[in-house]
């Protein structure tokens, strides 16, 4: 989804509402039920960008192999220059915002190093566990 924000740059005090929902793909494997909201405001020739982002991420837990689902939320707040953003957290081209990468780019950057199925996962045990040898791979 692209927005265009040169009518927001070029009036003072002007400003363009975003809420939408996001079907993001190869952007940002393993989220769905993405959403953001927030507003490109221009308050005395300064435009800048506030974005609230969610998602549920689902992967694999770190520590046990279960599924794992994690609720996802994270900002964006970044004020544009006149050739577009010193920030790389923004996607903006000739006036245009892609908020596609720029929603998925958040939202990846916002996983947790380390994913859990919960904060009490202790992982698997490796009792009950049979070790087996391949006789023929000496």
């Amino acid at each position: 989804m692209l927005i265009d924000i040169s009518s927001v740059r070029k009036s003072d005090g002007s400003s363009l509402r975003i809420d939408s929902a996001f079907e993001l793909g190869e952007l940002a494997p393993g989220f769905t039920d993405v959403r953001a909201e927030g507003e490109v405001r221009n308050t005395s020739g300064i435009v800048s960008m506030k974005l609230r982002i969610s998602g549920v991420y689902s992967s694999v837990c770190d520590r046990c192999g279960n599924d794992a689902v994690l609720s996802i939320e994270t900002e964006i707040d970044t004020v544009f220059d006149a050739d577009g953003t010193k920030d790389d957290s923004v996607s903006f081209t000739d006036g245009r915002i892609d908020l596609d990468k720029t929603v998925g780019d958040a939202l990846i950057l916002a996983v947790p190093m380390q994913i859990l199925c919960s904060e009490d996962c202790e992982g698997i045990s490796g009792e009950g566990y049979e070790i087996i040898f391949d006789e023929d791979e000496n």
